[in-house]
């Protein structure tokens, strides 16, 4: 899974750790502010996330139990996680800084 090493590097703490959570939070500013976050369906009762799709794709009987529940949210988009790993495992983090990584990230594919 992609998100291990990204995890891994937050866990294991020190500057690395550091960069790692200071890229990922400028990018989540940064692509909130251009609409470039995952839109997913929150179900509150019982803190199951869901894509919209994965929401319009429920049972009627399903949808119409939680229904009163379901909340719109916002996310990292998973497709980060990836590129994140991709640069931790080629070392292209460390060099660069964290506004170009950002600006790198939002530029790509998406």
């Amino acid at each position: 899974m992609s998100a291990d090493l990204v995890l891994a590097t937050l866990a294991a703490g020190g500057e690395p750790a550091i960069k790692l959570a200071n890229v990922i939070q400028k990018l989540v500013l940064e692509a909130g502010k251009l609409g470039e976050l995952d839109i997913a369906i929150r179900v509150v009762s019982t803190g199951q996330i869901l894509t919209e799709e994965e929401a319009d794709d429920l049972p009627a009987e399903q949808l119409a139990a939680v229904k009163d529940h379901l909340v719109r949210i916002k996310r990292f988009p998973a497709r980060w996680l990836d590129r994140l790993d991709d640069a931790i495992n080629r070392g292209l983090l460390w060099d660069r800084s964290d506004e170009d990584i950002v600006r790198i990230m939002l530029m790509g594919p998406r």
